[in-house]
């Protein structure tokens, strides 16, 4: 017994010394790969890439700066969006998890995204998650989301149990966002992926790009990271926002006008621009291109990028040559005869013959024919004159703008090869030079300017959590272009244009305007000015200033099209460009209430009456009467309307409470359409409206009893009341007096009354 149990011990510890030996080797040969992986000769290699796995620096990317108006609203802006992934292999989402919320999970994702069913989004789920070591970051939305949605989407089924036993990963980003649209699109500009920039957002791309920061993240388990503390940590500076020189309402109403003329008129493209006169500030730069019925795009900067032929806007710089340097006369005639000449070597014709003109008639009527034999007069044999002139008006020189892609002006010299016997002749209505229109406009502007010539802006203010970092102003490029002589002969020229010349579509009876046409053709890309079906390109132009006796903006809006064999579509530039720039020039005319004048003032700039407040709602008269000091007497219980009584010599308007629960018609004279209308048609009246304005005439007598169905007519006037009219003892019209007897009859009344002179514009029953 006792050697058995010896033996039994003896093999115990056998064992045991074998068990012990063997771990006692793996453990030397752990011990010793450990040695050889920490120094052997790979050993810094592997220590860097071990660190790698576990710590990896991440770059933290700046907010990018806004681009604003010039009253702060914003054009574009960065705003946070998000990819999302899953990591399908992360340790906290177990297949049970996985298996009860799957299901779920793709009916909102389906119902969320909406582009695929909730089946096909379960199979992609399931096919992932049975692979998921190959599925370590994995994207499962179509679309990135921004800040707003990633909060939604964080609450859907096994996503709402947090990133680690999910595995959602939503991966951060920026998108720029413009709030408008594609308004401005063009000048705003972008910076695409590849590096390639544009407008203001390329021209100040490391000023709105900031600074990125970095910082040391931790692998927790999985794609889960976390930051630690790191002496390398920095945080990221925010991009500086840039300040425009942009108008949102003006450019809107630029790009509206535009838009919907190219479409009307089929024309190819178009450019619209304002600028304030004594800054140079550009308040609109549209830029339009017609890619086919109803499809409009702003894809090219046609007002800086575009040189062409400025064709009859040019002669502006050709009069004033004439008057201020050859010494010319507005009132010098020349014969244009009957629109066709032969001078020099050229061949110039005119649209119609216009005879013996002044000067001033050949710029108003705009004759090229005018034009050449006044250059031609003065300059032929010193053509380099001429042209030194021009350049002296500072018409070579670029505007260097804040932005690129500006065309440089072409203006040949007498000595380039490009100068001939006809050039001298060309250049004096428009050819034979090529200029932007953003160009031509600075020059009208610096017209406009006393002679001043300044370079557009279109930035001007860099911001930074609301602090002003930096001011840009425009600086001078020819001081002065013209004598104040000169420059009031071309202004008085300029208005004639409007008055009585080609750009009388620009006649306006609150405001007024100096401006010029101009018409070019221009060559197709293989030279010529025809193609070889018969069809012709033109350049519609129409440029000019307002308010004319005290310019504060200046304008202009150039349009492209082609007339083909058998088009009859127009190309003039008062016809094609002109009411682009009337739309504009209204719609600021309009903004700016400080132009007009105060409804307080009658023509003769005296203080008129006070202005008469209509009859109606007791607390809207009150308002009314408070907020623009008009007396008014009246007492807390007074009935909810009232009546006109009488006007005062003064205007000062009494009134008389009426109770509209009386059934008495009620005296509706001096109201607005609607108070009274509504008083109508509240005791059963059939209403039949003419005219615009206040109520100044009703066809029922005030204090007859309503009866439904009863026809009543009233007349509006815009003529302010001198004292209160009495329409129960004026006698109605007999058609009136007949509806008001026989109500079967208020067809035709409302067809001829008031008073048989006009149809009425509206008719309403109960």
């Amino acid at each position: 017994m006792k050697d058995g149990r010896t033996d039994i011990k003896k093999g115990i510890f056998h064992r045991v010394r074998v068990l012990y030996i063997l771990f006692f080797g793996a453990g030397l040969l752990i011990a010793g790969k450990i040695l050889y992986l920490q120094y052997g000769p790979q050993g810094d290699a592997l220590r860097s890439r071990g660190t790698t796995i576990t710590y990896a620096r991440e770059r933290i990317e700046a907010d990018r700066g806004d681009i604003l108006a010039c009253d702060g609203r914003i054009l574009a802006t960065s705003v946070p969006e998000y990819e999302l992934r899953m990591d399908f292999a992360a340790h906290g989402l177990v297949d049970s998890v996985f298996d009860r919320h799957v299901d779920s999970l793709a009916l909102c994702l389906s119902g969320f995204f909406g582009d695929r069913s909730k089946a096909a989004y379960k199979q992609m789920l399931v096919e992932a998650h049975r692979n998921k070591a190959k599925n370590r970051y994995k994207r499962i939305a179509p679309r990135k989301v921004n800040h707003l949605e990633i909060k939604e989407i964080e609450r859907f089924p096994l996503f709402r149990l947090g990133r680690n036993r999910s595995g959602m990963i939503a991966e951060p980003g920026n998108r720029r966002l413009k709030p408008h649209g594609a308004m401005a699109s063009r000048t705003i500009g972008s910076v695409n992926q590849t590096g390639t920039k544009v407008g203001i957002e390329g021209a100040f791309d490391s000023i709105l790009r900031g600074v990125d920061g970095q910082v040391m993240m931790q692998r927790i388990s999985g794609s889960f990271r976390i930051p630690v503390p790191d002496e390398m940590n920095v945080d990221p500076v925010d991009g500086i926002d840039v300040v425009t020189t942009l108008d949102v309402d003006i450019q809107d109403v630029a790009e509206k006008a535009l838009r919907e003329h190219l479409e009307e008129m089929q024309a190819d493209w178009g450019t619209a621009i304002l600028m304030e006169v004594a800054t140079g500030e550009i308040r609109a730069m549209t830029n339009l291109t017609r890619r086919g019925p109803g499809r409009i795009v702003e894809d090219f900067n046609y007002a800086i990028g575009m040189n062409l032929e400025p064709g009859s806007t040019q002669k502006l710089a050709s009069l004033i040559t004439l008057l201020d340097d050859a010494g010319a006369s507005l009132d010098e005639e020349f014969d244009t005869g009957n629109g066709k000449a032969v001078i020099g070597r050229a061949k110039v014709n005119d649209t119609h013959g216009y005879g013996k003109l002044t000067l001033k008639g050949v710029f108003e009527k705009s004759s090229n024919i005018g034009f050449a034999l006044a250059v031609n007069k003065y300059y032929r044999d010193k053509p380099e004159k001429f042209v030194g002139h021009l350049c002296k008006m500072g018409l070579d020189r670029p505007l260097d703008l804040q932005i690129a892609g500006e065309q440089r002006p072409v203006i040949h010299r007498t000595d380039s090869k490009w100068w001939n016997g006809t050039t001298l002749t060309m250049m004096s209505y428009g050819y034979a030079l090529r200029l932007t229109p953003l160009k031509t406009l600075t020059f009208y502007n610096a017209v406009a300017n006393d002679g001043k010539m300044v370079s557009p802006l279109l930035v001007k203010e860099l911001r930074q959590y609301g602090q002003t970092l930096r001011t840009y102003r425009s600086h001078v490029m020819v001081p002065s272009i013209a004598s104040q002589e000169t420059l009031e002969a071309v202004r008085a020229a300029m208005r004639g244009v409007v008055e009585e010349g080609t750009g009388r579509v620009l006649k306006s009876p609150y405001y007024k305007i100096g401006g010029k046409t101009g018409t070019a053709q221009i060559p197709f890309d293989r030279g010529g000015y025809m193609d070889r079906n018969g069809g012709r390109q033109y350049l519609a132009t129409m440029v000019g200033y307002f308010p004319e006796d005290d310019p504060k903006y200046s304008c202009l809006v150039a349009v492209k099209t082609y007339n083909g064999p058998g088009h009859r579509r127009t190309y003039y530039g008062a016809s094609l460009a002109g009411p682009v720039l009337k739309a504009i020039a209204d719609r600021v005319y309009a903004k700016n209430t400080e132009w007009q004048s105060p409804v307080s003032k009658n023509k003769t700039g005296k203080i008129a009456q006070r202005p008469q407040i209509k009859a109606g709602k007791v607390d809207e008269i009150r308002e009314i009467a408070y907020r623009f000091d008009v007396p008014y007497d009246g007492h807390r219980r007074e009935k909810d309307w009232k009546e006109i009584e009488a006007v005062d010599s003064a205007g000062i308007v009494r009134y008389h409470e009426y109770d509209e629960t009386s059934g008495l018609v009620p005296s509706v004279v001096g109201m607005g359409l609607k108070e009274a209308v509504y008083l109508l048609e509240r005791n059963g009246l059939l209403v039949s409206v003419s005219g615009v304005g206040r109520v100044e005439w009703q066809s029922v007598r005030p204090g007859t009893p309503a009866r439904r169905g009863m026809p009543v007519s009233i007349r509006l006037g815009c003529s302010p009341m001198k004292e209160t009219p009495k329409p129960e003892k004026e006698p109605a019209p007999k058609a009136a007096q007949e509806a008001s007897e026989h109500p079967s009859d208020a067809k035709e009344t409302s067809e001829r009354a008031p008073g048989g002179n006009a149809p009425a514009t509206e008719s309403r029953r109960p």
